[in-house]
């Protein structure tokens, strides 16, 4: 029988030919080229670049993928002013419903890089408000094999987002995926590190 060789890569153990690491949270995993990487259903077959977006997990008395993609942003820690601006905009429902969606949400540290006037015309603004988280989340699951195909992908606003690499890290309008995929039981949740809501390309 053929060896299989062994490598750690990020503190995971992984194989040439296939891998179950353990769960990683809020950072993408490193690894070698031509690699099979699986993490309970989502596989990233032989990857191009150097990085594979692997899924995360969220810490609750739930299982994975078991609550909706507003009950999981709504329990993590470092999207508290995501939350409030989308309970604000009566858009929670939404999120909390059976139809398939994925959620590009900016940490709190990334909301704190706005300035106070712009928050505040956020705030007083609910048709501005709307249209600006309407521009991060996109209708239907994109998982973690995707995102590193996908070049665009059309908000629920309309708008198109963008996909790529930068040093080796996946981003969204350029802005660095910092926590990646994120299963709910309607979608993913992606944490960025910037806020992409602003503006859209039509």
């Amino acid at each position: 029988m053929r060896a299989i060789r062994k490598f750690a890569v990020a503190g995971l153990l992984a194989t040439s030919i296939g891998a179950v690491p353990a769960l990683l949270i809020g950072q993408a995993t490193v690894v070698r080229r031509d690699t099979v990487v699986t993490v309970h259903k989502d596989t990233v077959v032989h990857i191009k670049q150097d990085t594979a977006v692997v899924t995360t997990t969220v810490t609750t008395n739930d299982r994975q993928g078991d609550v909706s993609i507003g009950a999981t942003i709504s329990r993590m820690p470092n999207y508290k002013t995501l939350t409030a601006l989308l309970n604000q905009a009566h858009l929670m429902p939404t999120l909390r419903g059976s139809a398939p969606m994925t959620l590009f949400a900016p940490t709190d540290d990334a909301f704190a890089k706005l300035s106070e006037s712009d928050m505040a015309a956020l705030r007083a603004d609910s048709t501005r408000l709307r249209d600006f988280l309407l521009n991060m989340i996109v209708s239907g699951k994109i998982d973690t094999r995707e995102i590193l195909k996908l070049k665009t992908a059309t908000t629920m606003r309309g708008t198109h987002i963008r996909f790529g690499f930068e040093n080796g890290h996946p981003e969204v309008n350029e802005q660095p995926i910092v926590q990646p995929g994120i299963m709910a039981s309607n979608g993913f949740i992606y944490g960025i590190s910037g806020v992409i809501g602003m503006s859209g390309e039509k």
